[in-house]
């Protein structure tokens, strides 16, 4: 065994999760192996939690997951998992400026990782007169949204077992294991072939949509911009009602009225959109679920609709949509992908921009009695701004659920984009017009869906 295995440095087998890292950072050179290409949670405390103890349950975070100890080392055209020896975690503590402490927040979240020794974890406490905003970051290639409901299970009940001297919670699944000699590899698990099937069927003479684009093109070295805005009253209000009328969650209905806003060029002779985006799908399995690392798989979404049909329709084919999605999602899409060249061309190098729609629900942090309220991840200064965040693609649509200051529910709607493909006033408006869409079309279930997106627009 080498002198780095015996410190605690191994090569760790790569998780097929990763290899969607992988070929992100082939399709966007500099995107994933950027430092500041991040996940974070952001929490408001009233009061200030035990710095000194937080730090500890950072640090065993630390060593309790390797995840956050393993690092992308470039090799060609691959990433290479190597895991580091645990380190002591270090809280950086800020004070938060009274002028735009959000542009504060998305600094401390973006603020960039060592890619060369790790740890893939910051935390960061900024201070205000009043409590102040505790800043939870992974490095992308240690973590995802799940990772992220994972590290805030971690850090309540590490908390509170530190607080109390009570026993530590369980372990949690190792990530990423040493590598096993060929003999020890056991052997590929064959794809299975309804599921096969059904994705080539699902999939063929699919094409990527978007928004209409108005830019020369993609900007050179992934920029990013941002929007973002909440849904007010009536369109929060509305899209309960929605789901409720409809039977299908918030993001099936958020989908359908989006389809009215996506570039349509891929259109059927009978009037049909035909319109393919992405959602992220967690292979977390029970087991796993306290596990931190990257386990998101892409999720192609066709959705097949007629916006001269009612509103409900296109909520049914949406659900439709998702819920065949997902239950086909022992398919690995790269594998997939991987035995049909044509279709990994038109979804992985398609003309069209790639389009990612998600839907987050954010939950409050406990510690030890201290409640720190959920922050929109995703909340610009001023429209349009640049974001710090590097996107391996071209519109990330993210919607989160939490609470606003009074403990209201509410809904956040942000949207990363290029800034070479789309301007400002472009995804503003298209948000806009999605906040118009929800109460309209509650308020008139008989309308189309081109009636609602026109009526909307106007």
């Amino acid at each position: 065994m080498t002198s780095a295995a015996l410190a605690g440095q191994f090569e760790a087998a790569p998780q097929r999760p990763q290899q969607v890292l992988t070929l992100a950072e082939r399709m966007r050179p500099g995107s994933v192996l950027d430092p500041r290409c991040t996940v974070y949670r952001a929490y408001r405390f009233a009061a200030e939690p035990n710095l000194g103890l937080l730090a500890r349950v950072l640090s065993m975070v630390i060593e309790r997951h390797d995840a956050v100890r393993t690092v992308p080392v470039s090799d060609g055209d691959d990433l290479r998992p190597v895991c580091h020896p645990p380190t002591a975690a270090e809280l950086d503590v800020r004070q938060l400026p009274g002028a735009r402490p959000r542009a504060a927040i998305t600094e401390a979240g973006c603020a960039p990782h060592d890619l060369d020794g790790g740890p893939l974890l910051h935390g960061t406490w900024l201070r205000a007169e009043t409590g102040g905003v505790l800043v939870l970051s992974l490095h992308h290639w240690a973590g995802d949204g799940g990772a992220l409901d994972a590290l805030h299970r971690e850090v309540t009940e590490l908390y509170a077992a530190l607080a109390h001297g009570a026993p530590l919670p369980p372990a949690p699944v190792p990530y990423a294991r040493p590598g096993h000699r060929e003999s020890e590899t056991p052997p590929e698990t064959p794809l299975p072939e309804a599921g096969v099937s059904w994705w080539r069927d699902q999939l063929a003479g699919a094409r990527r949509a978007a928004l209409p684009t108005t830019g020369p093109g993609r900007t050179p070295g992934g920029a990013t911009a941002l929007v973002s805005t909440s849904l007010h009253r009536d369109g929060h209000a509305a899209l309960l009602s929605l789901t409720r009328r409809h039977r299908a969650s918030p993001y099936m209905v958020l989908l359908a009225a989006l389809c009215g806003l996506l570039d349509g060029t891929n259109t059927h002779s009978d009037g049909r959109a035909d319109l393919t985006v992405f959602a992220t799908h967690d292979t977390r399995r029970r087991e796993t679920r306290r596990t931190l690392g990257f386990f998101a798989e892409p999720l192609p979404l066709r959705l097949r609709l007629g916006r001269a049909e009612p509103f409900g329709s296109a909520v049914a084919r949406a659900r439709q949509t998702v819920l065949g999605a997902l239950g086909h999602g022992d398919v690995p899409l790269l594998e997939l992908l991987a035995t049909a060249p044509r279709l990994a061309v038109a979804l992985l190098r398609g003309r069209q921009p790639a389009t990612l729609v998600q839907y987050l629900a954010l939950a409050d942090l406990d510690l030890d009695g201290l409640r720190g309220r959920a922050l929109p991840t995703f909340e610009a200064t001023v429209a349009g701004e640049a974001h710090p965040a590097v996107l391996p693609i071209d519109l990330d649509i993210t919607i989160e659920r939490c609470r606003d200051e009074r403990g209201a529910e509410m809904h956040h709607v942000a949207a990363l984009y290029d800034p070479g493909l789309w301007g400002r006033g472009d995804i503003e408006t298209a948000l806009a017009s999605l906040h118009r869409m929800l109460p309209l079309a509650a308020a008139f279930p008989d309308r189309t869906l081109a009636e609602l997106t026109a009526e909307a627009a106007s």
